[in-house]
């Protein structure tokens, strides 16, 4: 008896794996998600890195980087290391919740109107051309004066402004479907249009959409650390310990307190370069014209 064939995103996940860069960009990945998860514990001042201005904090002032403080202490004599390890929940979690509700609103939508057509793909169609151009740093000033700041408010506006990228991506797709044989006989047998497009148009478009948003996890994640910039750049006080708003808040002490923003762009920086490598092996190795290029170039 012969052995069944993997499915083509179990193949492509395993030529992925076999890339150096992706296993590299999965390891930082990892690593970082462990920090987030572990930082209260890891943290040598937890009640610092939450944002509390401690007294021992208020005695010692802004320190440089030392043995007793690795990544210095902020202006408010809080431990820097301690701020970036709790802020890194606080980052990754924005990422994450953003890609989520992107993809969750974007492929449904778009699945829908490629695959229904008529009314719901004109409607959905118009929706699409009125989110895409929409700045994430304005709808964030929006949101923030209609339901206040917060991490939920900066995740609420990218989700508002990126869900229609996979949502034209997803309508695409499901268009070139809804014609094929498998969607014409699931249609025949009685199936109606909303269980045909869930079951058997959605899981066939998903997983591009996916591979799409992983390559796509680095620039949201930027997005999310520009906006926090612009709000910690501006902030009278430092409380938030993302690392968006970490940079921005110790920029305006650049020439004399360089490390308040260095170590937090730093693992800024790492997270995204992670990104980048896992999305750059996942794209590549799912699309054949990609994994060929640098044979077409050279």
């Amino acid at each position: 008896m012969s052995r069944a064939r993997p499915s083509g995103e179990r193949e492509t996940l395993r030529r992925c794996w076999r890339r150096r860069s992706f296993r590299a960009g999965v390891a930082i990945l990892v690593a970082l998600a462990l920090v987030a998860v572990l930082s209260p514990v890891l943290a040598p001042y937890p009640d610092e890195g939450e944002g509390l201005v401690t007294d021992a904090a208020r005695l010692r002032g802004p320190l440089p980087p030392s043995a007793a403080h690795p990544f210095g202490t902020d202006v408010f004599g809080r431990d820097v290391l301690s701020r970036v390890l709790v802020g890194s929940r606080y980052s990754l979690l924005q990422t994450v919740l953003v890609m989520v509700g992107s993809l969750a609103l974007g492929v449904f939508l778009g699945v829908l109107a490629g695959y229904l057509g008529g009314v719901p793909e004109a409607l959905i169609s118009y929706a699409v051309e009125l989110f895409l151009p929409l700045p994430p740093v304005v709808v964030a000033a929006a949101l923030s004066v209609v339901i206040g700041p917060g991490m939920l408010t900066v995740a609420l506006s990218l989700v508002l402004t990126w869900w229609a990228w996979y949502a034209r991506i997803a309508h695409v797709q499901s268009r070139e479907l809804r014609d094929l044989d498998f969607v014409k006989v699931s249609e025949a047998l009685g199936f109606g249009k909303i269980h045909v497009a869930l079951h058997h148009v959605l899981p066939n478009v998903a997983p591009k959409v996916v591979v799409q948003s992983v390559l796509d996890s680095a620039s949201v994640l930027l997005e999310i650390s520009s906006i926090n910039f612009l709000i910690g750049s501006v902030a009278t006080a430092f409380d938030a310990p993302d690392w968006g708003t970490m940079i921005g808040y110790g920029f305006r002490y650049i020439t004399t307190y360089w490390w308040m923003s260095f170590f937090p762009g730093l693992f800024l920086t790492l997270a995204a370069f992670g990104f980048i490598l896992v999305g750059d092996a996942l794209s590549e190795e799912s699309s054949p014209s990609l994994r060929r290029r640098w044979w077409l170039w050279f």
